[in-house]
């Protein structure tokens, strides 16, 4: 009896440290990215969005926390990605690099001339101190972060190379269709159709259905090269008619609406085309560039994921739980 009895004591005085090694210590553990051999736990993400929340709140933003988790989920399986795959295109990250790209954060690219190389170094130790104690972060792990990104830089880099100076291109226009009072868009789409089908000219209706920032610009997208828009290349370089003559509105072809998914409020919109002109060979915009090296890069990731191992296990489950940890951290502060 009495050694059942010493049983019984240990496994009462278990129950609470079970108890709180699965509240506290296991989820933190848990993985929810693998690549190949690499992993990451629920801590490491808790990490990196105490990090988005506390930059969040110091430039007086919120931060959307129905998508950002998912977002780090997806953005830490696709840095190892790139980082395990950087040595095949000798692309490489050194100490010295990162060290300049923080100090820059911190304190800025160049200090006043009259500030001392020691006052200057006493300022970004502080600084620096200060900013991970605000983000929760060790200083191996915020290397680790700013690495990856410098490495994400050079791949995009590396990859923006293929990319064409010139390139064919459309001289694109468009309105954004929205709700307006009891009307619907895709009632105001008609509207706009019927409209430019009688002889109403493009800037005409821009200023009639489009937003402020839209009307300023005429609704002129500008002269975009094939690739930036994949799903709407067809469309705008195939079957729309260009004006007979690029300075008159004669000739152009309207398109229908188009629904278009905006993922920054994931809300989905109507937008109505017009190629004002076509070239088959033009420099390209900076801008578009910038567009074609992430839709380079975004191609390049959906390959790697395709023929490395890469496993995801973030469920409701653990986003409900990274939630309630962020709420309690920003109760503390």
């Amino acid at each position: 009896m009495l050694l059942f009895g010493i049983f019984g004591l240990i496994l009462i005085a278990a129950i609470p440290i079970y108890g709180y090694y699965d509240t506290f210590v296991s989820p933190h553990r848990s993985w929810i990215v693998r690549v190949n051999d690499e992993t990451f736990t629920m801590g490491y993400l808790l990490k990196l969005l105490r990090m988005q929340q506390a930059g969040s709140e110091a430039t007086g933003q919120s931060m959307n926390l129905g998508s950002k988790p998912f977002d780090l989920v997806n953005l830490l399986a696709e840095n190892e990605l790139i980082s395990q795959a950087a040595p095949r295109y000798k692309i490489e990250v050194t100490a010295q690099q990162i060290d300049t790209e923080i100090r820059r954060r911190i304190i800025g690219a160049a200090p006043m001339e009259e500030t001392s190389p020691e006052q200057v170094e006493r300022e970004f130790q502080e600084r620096y101190r200060f900013y991970l104690n605000r983000v929760q972060l060790s200083e191996t792990e915020h290397r680790r972060i700013v690495r990856y990104e410098l490495l994400n830089e050079e791949l995009l880099e590396h990859l923006g190379q293929e990319i064409p100076i010139e390139m064919p291109q459309v001289r694109l226009y468009s309105i954004p269709v929205i709700d307006q009072g009891e009307k619907s868009a895709e009632e105001i789409a008609d509207e706009i159709r019927t409209a430019f089908a009688r002889g109403v000219s493009f800037p005409e209706l821009v200023k009639q259905y489009a937003p402020p920032d839209i009307v300023r610009k005429e609704g002129e997208v500008g002269w975009m090269p094939r690739g930036v828009s994949p799903a709407s290349d067809p469309l705008l370089f195939d079957e729309l008619t260009p004006c007979e003559n690029p300075e008159e509105w004669r000739g152009c072809q309207i398109s229908e609406p188009v629904t278009d998914f905006n993922p920054t409020n994931s809300e989905f919109s109507l937008t109505i085309y017009v190629v004002r002109e076509k070239s088959n060979l033009r420099e390209v915009e900076d801008r578009f560039r910038t567009m074609l090296k992430t839709r380079s890069l975004d191609g390049w990731l959906a390959e790697e994921k395709r023929v490395n191992d890469v496993q995801i296990n973030f469920d409701s489950d653990r986003y409900a739980w990274v939630i309630e940890q962020l709420n309690q951290s920003k109760q503390r502060r």
